[in-house]
């Protein structure tokens, strides 16, 4: 009868190797302490398994090359013998990787929620921060736009003054309504959507956010659609659109490079083919440096960022992530290293009849 072995594994190989061995010393065990030996083995090499995460569909193949090999080194063995010795072994072994991949399971549980506990926490923290600055930021915001408004009685209606004045008024009341829906998260109240057309919408904020984006970073917008409707408050579609273009040129850097922003109205996998699109696509696509794996995985958890410190708080796409699942929708992500990212949001369409599709 072979002599016992040290059953530390550093390899699936190595775990072939010694459950093998397990077998055949619990099919030539002479006595029942030989017998328990070879179990204690073969549960051990159980939660070795799992150490080195081999998947459950394997553990059998293990099982059935262990079985040839003893097979083929042993062809004298009567069938009824090896039958009878080697299910003790297998059961020891799939019992133990149960309870490894159980206890593994329920620490990742206990992690993953430990993590939401601070994450909430920590969201919390922020809520209770906007709550006690809106104030402030309104008072300076009335100031900018009573003082706007004073100023444009004195320029001449066409002059670029006229115009750049009336930047700074839209961009004013773009940030009251941010505020206000800072307020909203703080204070958790009700959202007040209506009827929205996106394609207006994100030209005008195209038009705002141009002027702030690095000169290097050149803005397409292709709509493929005359208007798209989706029920929400315009300040929500602002932030889903002002957030993804300003993540898109911060991957680009101080590079040249491209934004591209479409609109679309899409038929899910889910819908029937002869149905009306009931879909809205909204997607932005950047030449940047894109994401590794890693950054994918966890792109939307907040506070999560790459940059900086200093540069950027890591919110932005946790805010649009929970936006774009506030208002019914789905958000998608492809990048790769070297080939950019393509973030593709999708929000249940409203249906207008003034809406036209362009072919």
């Amino acid at each position: 009868m072979p002599e016992s072995t040290d059953t530390t594994a550093s390899s699936s190989n190595d775990i072939a190797r010694l459950y093998a061995e397990v077998l055949q010393r619990a099919v030539f065990a002479r006595d029942a302490l030989a017998l328990e030996m070879a179990l204690t083995e073969a549960s051990d090499l159980g939660r070795d398994l799992i150490a080195l995460e081999i998947p459950l569909e394997e553990v059998g193949e293990l099982h059935h090359d262990a079985l040839m090999r003893l097979s083929r080194a042993n062809p004298e063995l009567p069938l009824s013998q090896v039958a009878a010795r080697i299910t003790a072994p297998l059961m020891e072994a799939t019992m133990a990787y149960s309870l490894a991949f159980r206890e593994q399971l329920e620490h990742r549980a206990t992690t993953l929620v430990n993590a939401r506990l601070e994450q909430s926490r920590r969201l919390e923290a922020v809520g209770t921060l906007a709550a006690g600055i809106a104030h402030d930021f309104n008072n300076i915001l009335g100031a900018i736009l009573g003082f706007s408004e004073l100023l444009e009685d004195e320029l001449a209606p066409e002059s670029s003054g006229k115009q750049h004045l009336a930047y700074i008024q839209q961009a004013s009341f773009r940030a009251r309504d941010l505020i206000a829906r800072m307020l909203t998260f703080a204070r958790d109240l009700a959202d007040s959507p209506v009827p929205v057309e996106v394609v207006g919408l994100v030209r005008e904020t195209l038009a705002l956010l141009r002027a702030t984006l690095p000169v290097g970073v050149r803005v397409g917008f292709t709509p493929r659609v005359d208007e798209a409707w989706v029920l929400a408050e315009p300040s929500q579609i602002q932030q889903i659109v002002m957030n993804l273009c300003i993540n898109a040129a911060d991957a680009i850097g101080e590079a040249q490079g491209h934004i591209e922003i479409e609109i679309e109205c899409v038929r899910r996998p889910d819908d029937a083919a002869d149905e009306t699109p009931a879909w809205i696509c909204l997607s932005v696509s950047d030449d940047g440096e894109g994401m590794t794996p890693e950054v994918r995985e966890r792109v939307f958890d907040p506070f999560f960022t790459t940059k900086a410190p200093g540069k950027g708080s890591g919110l932005g796409l946790s805010v649009i992530h929970g936006l774009v699942g506030k208002l019914g929708g789905h958000i998608q992500l492809d990048s790769a290293q070297g080939r950019g990212s393509r973030f593709v949001i999708e929000l249940p369409r409203l249906i207008q009849e003034a809406e036209t599709t362009l072919r």
